[in-house]
């Protein structure tokens, strides 16, 4: 049986250095007394999909806040192609080309599909020598049907329905399409197929296999094991507060995942 790698220090990322976009090392964060991570490690491959994994509490929503600028590490470097940085907020992490999508998927319910796709960047067009500026709602549209068609591979139908009579796939289709409009370089997708439905599921899978084909690096968060075996081409495993593997996921089975989420250290 293979063995996973239970070294924290040397579970970095099963690639070579020069095909990571992103690397934390030894991040720690705490809240007053209570240790979210405790030195995690962690590499993501350019180009490719990496799934984290862990149980309730194993500190993958902390891990993604500190990638995103949300919170600050107590310590530890981040690096982003090759180069240490520091991401003080979401919107500095936006400009390193990260992008987040969190389960509620930050739509307003009220708004048409330009109006979420476009949400705090909208785009304007000028009359009377730029005296007057008015949102471009038409190019908007023509914009954002155009990536979800080309890029996601998803035709959304009614562009001036609001997000509110989309079903759960559209409006994570939805999502994906403006994190990747923005130039991302990493897409970050916390539990993408949360509360969807069998056919709803399988086309989300299908665009996270899409965006790989396109060279997107995609870090994906889920408890669902059968989806990460059919996506991921690594999987990072964390565990109180580490990432106590980072294995190829055709070096290991499931049985062996789910041993390491629940801490078990096996051995060659």
């Amino acid at each position: 049986m293979p063995s996973i790698e239970t070294d924290a220090a040397s579970a970095a990322c099963p690639a070579a250095a020069e095909d990571v976009l992103l690397s934390l090392e030894d991040v720690r964060k705490s809240f007053g007394g209570v240790d979210a991570l405790r030195g995690a490690t962690l590499a993501v491959a350019e180009g490719r999909v990496t799934a984290l994994v862990g149980d309730n509490g194993a500190g993958k929503s902390t891990l993604i806040k500190i990638i995103m600028g949300v919170h600050q590490p107590t310590s530890g470097r981040i690096s982003v192609n090759g180069a240490e940085t520091v991401i003080p907020d979401p919107e500095a992490a936006r400009r390193l080309g990260l992008e987040a999508i969190y389960q509620d998927l930050a739509l307003v319910g009220t708004f048409d599909l330009a109006g979420n796709f476009f949400l705090g960047r909208e785009l304007m067009k000028s009359y009377l020598g730029g005296l007057i500026k008015v949102v471009d709602k038409r190019r908007m549209r023509a914009e954002a049907m155009d990536v979800l068609k080309r890029r996601v591979g998803i035709d959304i139908g009614n562009p001036y329905a609001s997000a509110y009579v989309l079903s759960g796939g559209q409006r994570q289709a939805l999502a994906i399409g403006r994190a990747i409009h923005s130039e991302a370089r990493l897409v970050i997708m916390d539990e993408p197929t949360a509360a969807l439905g069998v056919e709803e599921t399988e086309r989300v899978l299908q665009i996270i296999e899409r965006l790989r084909e396109q060279g997107l690096t995609v870090l994906v968060i889920s408890h669902n094991l059968e989806h990460v075996f059919r996506c991921a081409d690594t999987i990072a495993v964390m565990h109180r507060g580490q990432v106590t593997a980072h294995v190829r996921k055709d070096d290991v089975t499931r049985e062996d995942v789910v041993s390491q989420i629940m801490g078990s250290r096996l051995n060659a």
